[in-house]
Parts: C-alpha cells; sequence; structure tokens
C-alpha cells in the first residue's frame, strides 16, 4: 500500500489495521481490522484493540472503551486458534476487555471497539452494507406502496432521514488506517463528495487533536 511505503508504521506496531467506525443501537463502534491485515498473528489483534481503544476515546468521545473479541461463541474457549490465543493475550493487555463477542452483539452495543483479523472484518462489514441497502429498497418499496402507506410515509419522513442518515457510511467520511506513522483515510470505491468531504474533516480533526502521538504512546506501554 502507498501509505504504507510513504508514512512507515508506528513503533511496536507490525500491521496496520482499517478502524471502521458503525452505528449500532445504543450508539457508534469502532470495527478494525475491516480490511487491512487478512493474515493476523494473535498479538497483532493486541495491538489492534489498544489502537481502537485509543481512536474510541478521540472519535467517539469515550472516556473507557469496551473492547470484544468477535468471535463465534462468548466462552474463552470458543474460536479458532487465533482467537484463543488473542483472547488470552487480551486480558492482560492495559484495555477494558469485555471478552468474546458473538456477531449478534456487534450492532447491539455490548462493545465499544470491535477486534478481528481483516478477513472476517471485511466479509462482516460487506454483509452489513448489503443488507443496509436491501433493508432500505424493501422499506421504501413498502412505504410507497400503498396510498395508507405513503400518507404514513409523508407524516414520518424526519424520522425516516434520521434512520437513513445513523446507517450513512458517508456520514463517517471513510476509515482510518491506524497503525501508521502517518494519517490515512481510506474512502469508499462509491465515496460521494459528502463522504470525502467528511473524511478531509476527520484527518484535520485528527492532526489538531494528536492521535498519532496518543496512539504512540499507548502502544509502547503493551508488552512486546
Amino acid at each position: 500500500m502507498a501509505a504504507h511505503a510513504a508514512f512507515g508504521r508506528l513503533a511496536g506496531v507490525e500491521r496496520p489495521a482499517l478502524a471502521t467506525i458503525i452505528p449500532t443501537s445504543r450508539h457508534r463502534a469502532v470495527l478494525l481490522d475491516s480490511g487491512a491485515t487478512v493474515e493476523c498473528r494473535p498479538q497483532h489483534l493486541v495491538q489492534f484493540a489498544v489502537m481502537g481503544a485509543a481512536y474510541a476515546r478521540i472519535a467517539l468521545d469515550c472516556p473507557d472503551p469496551r473492547v470484544g473479541l468477535l468471535s463465534v461463541g462468548e466462552e474463552e474457549s470458543k474460536g479458532n486458534e487465533l482467537t484463543r490465543e488473542a483472547h488470552q493475550l487480551l486480558k492482560q493487555a492495559p484495555i477494558r476487555f469485555v471478552g468474546n463477542i458473538e456477531g449478534r452483539h456487534v450492532y447491539a452495543g455490548d462493545a465499544d471497539v470491535i477486534v478481528c483479523d481483516g478477513f472476517t472484518g471485511n466479509v462482516m462489514l460487506k454483509i452489513s452494507e448489503g443488507l443496509v441497502e436491501t433493508v432500505d429498497q424493501l422499506l421504501h418499496a413498502e412505504l410507497s406502496s400503498t396510498f395508507g402507506t405513503r400518507v404514513g410515509y409523508l407524516l414520518s419522513r424526519q424520522a425516516y432521514r434520521r434512520f437513513r442518515k445513523r446507517l450513512d457510511y458517508s456520514e463517517y467520511g471513510g476509515a482510518l488506517l491506524v497503525g501508521l506513522n502517518g494519517l490515512c483515510i481510506v474512502g469508499h470505491g462509491r465515496s460521494s463528495p459528502k463522504a470525502v468531504r467528511n473524511a478531509v474533516a476527520m484527518a484535520a480533526r485528527f492532526l489538531n487533536e494528536g492521535l498519532l502521538d496518543k496512539l504512540a504512546r499507548e502502544l509502547h506501554a503493551v508488552p512486546h
């Protein structure tokens, strides 16, 4: 990746991760990695967790983010070798680790930071995007199917617009590539002018708030 070659990595970082902000029923959360590092080792997930927690504190104004490890079961013995080993390391990491979370917990808001390998995160993100588009299309079709539902839609337009805004990726601009010694925002392939504008605003905010220095300090506290 060009950004990797241009900036290099922060000290102690072995692999970068894409940190994507996602909506939940309670608040916004951070999912990482959502596609930068497909094949991970347990220590990579620990670094993702530390960087994700620091990112949540700045981007989401979450003072004490709960970090969950995405797995196929809540018990620490569940999952593959990667998640089982990462679980043990995360218990010792300087974060508020709440254990494993299943896919059904992600959008329930049970964690502020969801950690996984890039393959799993990217598949989950793409499925979620497709589901949102399908729900939007089905809901629009139902609301315009009869005279009664069209009247109902007119009465609830503001709520419908707020609903769409909460799920609109362009509101977040893009995903921060954390772990680099420089700011890199990765936009969606279909980014609108609004999304590009918000991505630039996001980068400016992180620069002003010293995100890179904060990430570097927190990573320094992680045992290697």
